[in-house]
């Protein structure tokens, strides 16, 4: 895992770096504009475009061009005259260098952006709030339809220019997670600014400032599948996952067909509402009943669920109050619409050793906030903090949002399905930022709540299943082309 900073706790954790270590101001620039240089070289270009705003982000593409100048051929706009003291020193080094410097008029209604390899975008920085300039658009929107390679500096501007790939300078930021975002950044790699990462964040341990910095980004690494590593298994070392039948019959089926093949032992479909099944082709290895088995390890309540069913509140309810055993549940979909579940929900989890998940998506996410406002006015979000458009723009919100969840279920790990999926839970916030655009199609999220659902059978914590299960799921489906339209639940199941 690696820790996510706001701009602000970044800006103070560089300023505790210097201050700890003995650092020159100009060092973290150098050595942020050596990164961009040499990564930049890497694709041996023919030509490069810097485009460079007032303040440090600005001053880091005009290194760029000094460490640059007599590799490619070279030049630099600088939209805006720099500002920062860091910035102009090195602007004033590059025109004595006599490096092709273009300041474009602001009264100009076009200015026209010449063809380069490489475009770098220096402008703004992460910092950066408000609208763009109109100007800064009209180069942006000629730079977004160049075939050009598309490179920002820590952050695209204004998460309006496209990049193919972001660089960011010292730790990972926070505004590179949201949804727009996720449209923008390209593929976002971190660089180090003249120290260890560890040693950057070390500075930092014991500010004030930092408290609240409690949110990280999953990796590949951070998987752990299921794997049978004891060799002397049966069946029953492995879980009982017990999934209901839904009015939608197909999205039980596929959020138990997933669970199957994600390691549960054994895998029932709960149908005592005598839902319609037999239209569906059906693994022979699923089990249907009518009741719940006694030894369920897990249960997986919402996939497919439209109208609520008064009868499975008394089996959810029995089966939480044995108490002489450890209660998972994964409650998906349909259960957010559903203003009586809040309260039971909330009341299973306030039992510490009960795993809980909840995964709605924003839309589902939405309802679920309405509903729990309603039972518990007291909650700190507004109305419009929870619009779709503020939980896909805004990780500030998410993370409020979670904390707020957390608060209220404390033994819930709460998933915000999105572009970039956030988990919440006890407090803390974890990214996971690898699912693709193919995963955008039906069925997709039954299958997560599947893959959930097993691990929490097979004695996974809620937090461990819900980074194993989204991490692997975004992995998953990048096996095949993220760009691809024909993903279908049952090519996605063949891959687990």
């Amino acid at each position: 895992m690696q820790k996510v900073y706001t701009c602000s706790q970044a800006s103070q954790i560089e300023k505790l770096a210097k201050e700890k270590y003995g650092i020159p101001p100009f060092l973290m620039m150098e050595e942020a504009a050596r990164q961009l240089a040499d990564f930049i070289m890497d694709f041996q270009p023919e030509s490069l475009l810097i485009l460079c705003g007032k303040g440090n982000n600005g001053g880091d593409g005009y290194a760029v061009a000094r460490l640059l100048q007599g590799k490619c051929r070279l030049k630099l706009f600088c939209l805006e005259p720099p500002a920062a003291e860091e910035a102009k020193v090195q602007f004033e080094m590059c025109r004595r260098l006599g490096i092709d410097i273009v300041q474009p008029d602001n009264s100009q209604a076009q200015t026209s952006l010449p063809q380069a390899s490489i475009i770098l975008d220096c402008i703004y920085g992460s910092g950066f709030h408000g609208q763009l300039p109109q100007i800064i658009k009209t180069i942006l929107d000629q730079a977004n339809q160049s075939e050009a390679i598309k490179i920002a500096c820590d952050i695209p501007s204004g998460l309006y220019f496209r990049a193919d790939y972001t660089l960011t300078m010292g730790s990972y930021k926070l505004s590179l997670f949201s949804d727009k975002a996720k449209d923008s950044c390209g593929k976002i790699i971190k660089c180090e600014i003249g120290l260890a990462s560890k040693k950057l964040e070390e500075a930092a341990n014991g500010a004030s400032e930092m408290e609240a910095a409690t949110v990280e980004l999953i990796e590949c690494s951070d998987v752990k599948l299921p794997l049978r590593k004891k060799r002397s298994a049966h069946k029953g070392n492995y879980g009982h996952t017990a999934v209901f039948s839904g009015d939608k019959g197909g999205a039980c089926i596929l959020a138990a067909t997933a669970a199957m093949n994600f390691g549960s032992g054994l895998t029932s479909i709960i149908n005592h509402t005598g839902s319609e099944l037999s239209q569906f082709k059906i693994s022979p290895a699923l089990m249907i009943s009518d009741k719940l088995p006694k030894k369920t390890s897990c249960i997986l309540l919402g996939p497919g669920l439209i109208d609520h069913n008064p009868s499975d509140d008394q089996i959810i309810g029995d089966y939480f109050s044995n108490g002489d055993k450890r209660h998972a549940a994964v409650f998906d979909a349909g259960v957010f619409d559903m203003k009586s579940y809040i309260e039971e929900i909330q009341r299973y989890s306030q039992e510490a050793s009960n795993q809980l998940v909840l995964t709605p998506h924003l839309s589902e996410l939405q309802r679920f906030l309405k509903r729990v406002k309603e039972f518990y006015p007291e909650v700190s979000y507004t109305e419009e903090e929870i619009s779709i458009e503020s939980l896909a723009n805004s990780p500030e919100i998410k993370i409020k949002i979670g904390r707020e969840i957390n608060r209220l279920f404390p033994a819930a790990a709460l998933i915000m399905k999105s572009a970039n999926t956030f988990i919440a839970y006890q407090g803390k916030t974890y990214i996971i930022t690898d699912g693709s655009q193919n995963l955008a199609k039906g069925g997709s999220g039954d299958i997560l709540a599947g893959m959930l659902a097993a691990l929490l059978a097979q004695g996974y914590t809620a937090l461990d299943a819900a980074i194993t299960a989204c991490e692997h799921h975004a992995l998953t489906g990048r096996k095949l082309d993220a760009e691809g339209y024909n993903l279908t639940p049952e090519k996605f199941i063949s891959l687990l």
